[in-house]
């Protein structure tokens, strides 16, 4: 062997090691890959062994495992890993995985996880393959590792666009603490800091980059032209409803992110909404460009949560809601009642109050900062008098994650289809039994719907628009609010209404027989949990039985 005995770094001695045992187990013979082989301590490092190369020798998994009995699980997990890989390279004929799903095993574990969530790995493979996706999933089901593990797994840059400044700290520190390198820019830097992070760039030493869409656009050239010679591997667009022109936040800089892709090399999008339906998914992605993506639309059904529509006068309302809160069943557990805007919560508060029931009512404009983060930890029970029962307009409940919350309760329809789901699924976020009441009038004229269009309005009003946009979303804000009141008023499984909403019919997609290979060695499988209550029209009979308020006790008490 002509290479000198002494070595500088591990990979050196490995090298050596590997090049004097021919590339072979010395115990048993069989032939290793460089990337595979164990390089094995005769006299173990904590025994005081050195890694010169007297003390080493090259092991297939097998021997070695029979070395470390105390390791022999997570060597022979890698072994199962390895050979799913090649079973689904060789099965794989139109050659759609990338070199990185031989390392899907070990950039698991440099995120902590052991395996991929259920519906996770289709998402994963279609990014390494270079395509354009879509994905619409609720909060907490995992979209984050859905594109950080292809960015690591993939040679260049990624992008991450973001609308806000906390989210990106706090990815990029949980990053950086997995020593994944990863930096934002946003005008909170100073001019030097700025500088430092764009000098990273340009060496190729950043793998994510966090940034806002306005960032695109900011005065200095030298910026943009920074930006722009990156050329990133993948565009990863965080609150993709944002694109939607019609959306609710109106950054008019989301809907330009097509001509940034295009002036940044048309790199493939990944799109992540935790709500959009067919229809706000088309415009997302023509909005973006990606018309050919592909959707995958993920945990839309939450079978723990019974459905109940409530055809009920708004003077009636209070007096049915306080029966629901009064529920024995309920003591002990959380309640949330959406209202559409201040003053209708003011006057439930008040009609509460008369009923003997003090509820307290979260809004933007409640005293200050600390009154609000103060009931906010009351209701979450980190402070005390702990509250159990809260009237909210959509800003506060879209913010938590409370596990048993068992009932929530709608003094109306929402505004859209997208935003029922969000709100209604802030119920049994633990898995166990929950109810979703949704009062309506029955109508699709009338004071519910006149106070949605009104509100509506006033919202188009404020967005900095041309006039031609603010037209066209006020008509689309009225098309939302008219398919909220046909699914209030249709006559059939609300449930699968809802599914078709996001997805359309449902149609059995088998995957190929490579997929499934992967899918067994990497992926978890959740056990599939039946519950009896699904909604009114499912139920009727138990309902008319019971009476409403009788339905929802006994689906709480499960």
């Amino acid at each position: 062997m002509d290479r000198p005995i002494a070595a500088d770094s591990w990979q050196e001695i490995r090298l050596q090691v590997l090049e004097r045992d021919h590339y072979r187990c010395v115990s048993c013979s069989t032939p290793v890959k460089s990337a595979e082989a164990d390089v094995h301590h005769l006299l173990p490092r904590s025994m005081g062994g050195t890694d010169e190369l007297s003390n080493l020798i090259t092991l297939c998994d097998g021997c070695h495992a029979a070395h470390h009995p105390n390791l022999a699980g997570g060597l022979a997990r890698r072994v199962i890993e390895r050979w799913a890989v090649r079973l689904a390279r060789w099965l794989d004929t139109e050659g759609k995985f990338s070199e990185g799903v031989g390392n899907f095993g070990p950039a698991l574990r440099l995120f902590g996880k052991d395996r991929f969530r259920e519906g996770q790995l289709p998402i994963v493979l279609a990014a390494l393959s270079g395509k354009s996706v879509l994905v619409v999933s609720p909060t907490g089901s995992g979209k984050t590792l859905c594109f950080q593990l292809p960015a690591v797994l993939r040679r260049g840059l990624t992008m991450v666009v973001s609308p806000l400044k906390t989210l990106m700290s706090e990815q990029v520190s949980d990053l950086l603490a997995k020593k994944v390198p990863a930096t934002f820019i946003n005008s909170d830097l100073s001019v030097e800091e700025k500088q430092t992070r764009f000098s990273l760039l340009g060496r190729g030493a950043i793998k994510l980059l966090y940034l806002a869409p306005e960032r695109f656009f900011v005065r200095s050239e030298s910026e943009r032209a920074r930006l722009k010679q990156t050329r990133p591997s993948f565009i990863v667009v965080d609150e993709a409803h944002c694109v939607d022109q019609w959306g609710r936040d109106f950054r008019r800089e989301y809907g330009r992110l097509k001509e940034v892709r295009e002036k940044l090399g048309a790199p493939p999008v990944l799109a992540f909404t935790a709500t959009a339906g067919r229809e706000m998914q088309q415009r997302i992605l023509k909005s973006l460009g990606i018309e050919d993506a592909e959707v995958f639309v993920r945990d839309v059904d939450r079978p723990n949560i019974a459905l109940l529509r409530w055809r009920c006068a708004a003077d009636q309302r209070a007096v049915e809601i306080a029966s629901l809160l009064r529920l024995p069943q309920l003591q002990g557990q959380k309640a949330m009642i959406f209202v559409p805007s201040t003053n209708v919560g003011e006057e439930l508060q008040a009609a509460l109050r008369s009923l003997g029931l003090e509820v307290p009512l979260y809004h933007s404009k409640l005293g200050n900062a600390w009154e609000r983060q103060e009931l906010v930890k009351r209701f979450l029970g980190q402070s005390k008098p702990v509250v159990d029962q809260i009237i909210c307009t959509n800003a506060f409940g879209m913010g938590l994650d409370v596990p048993n919350v068992r009932l929530v309760i709608h003094w109306q329809q929402s505004a859209s289809v997208e935003d029922q789901l969000q709100e209604f699924g802030r119920a049994g976020r633990d898995g166990k039994p929950s109810v979703a009441v949704m009062f309506h009038s029955g109508s699709s004229v009338g004071r519910d719907i006149s106070r949605l269009r009104f509100m509506a309005e006033k919202t188009v009003e404020a967005a900095q628009v041309l006039a031609l946009d603010r037209e066209q979303m006020l008509e689309q804000r009225h098309h939302q609010i008219d398919q909220v009141s046909e699914l209030m008023r249709t006559r059939s499984c609300m449930r699968t209404a809802i599914s078709e909403y996001f997805q359309g019919p449902k149609a059995i997609r088998r995957p190929s027989l490579s997929v499934r290979i992967l899918d067994w060695a990497f992926s978890s499988r959740s056990k599939t949990r039946r519950f009896q209550a699904c909604c009114d029209h499912c139920n009727q009979a138990e309902i008319k039985r019971r009476g409403r308020a009788g339905y929802v006790a006994r689906v709480i008490a499960g």
